[in-house]
């Protein structure tokens, strides 16, 4: 066998491995914290679009309906960021910060008209963030 065979084999080899699941290597991800994101804009504003991903995990583009919840887990000490689209509105915000938010096991986000409120005992709210607009 060539070198070049070999080369081939072992990329194969290697790209198998990191395809496999991770409870197959036995890497189980503990979830450290869980963000909640509700869309709370006034009836009639229809569906947001919500996406939440840090450097390592990516959970994709989520549609969230008028008074529904997104919910997404924190899997890394990394700062976790969303981004949410209404119509001509947008916003992007850090919806986890290791330091910010590290001992708690759920940060609450609720997205009003009026602007982006953070929470961790989804009582208490403090508005983070305003809309833009394109």
């Amino acid at each position: 066998m060539g070198a070049r065979s070999c080369l081939v084999v072992f990329l194969a080899s290697v790209l198998i491995i990191i395809t496999l699941p991770s409870s197959v290597l036995g890497r189980q991800y503990k979830q450290l914290a869980a963000i909640h994101v509700t869309n709370l804009m006034p009836k009639g504003s229809g569906p947001m679009q919500i996406r939440c991903k840090s450097s390592y995990t990516d959970y994709g583009m989520h549609q969230v309906g008028e008074g529904d919840e997104y919910q997404c887990g924190v899997r890394e000490r990394a700062v976790y960021y969303c981004m949410a689209t209404l119509g001509r509105q947008m916003a992007s915000w850090h919806a986890f910060q290791p330091r910010r938010d590290g001992s708690g096991k759920a940060v609450y986000w609720m997205l009003k008209d009026d602007g982006i409120f953070l929470s961790w005992d989804n009582s208490s709210w403090v508005r983070k963030s305003v809309w833009e607009t394109d």
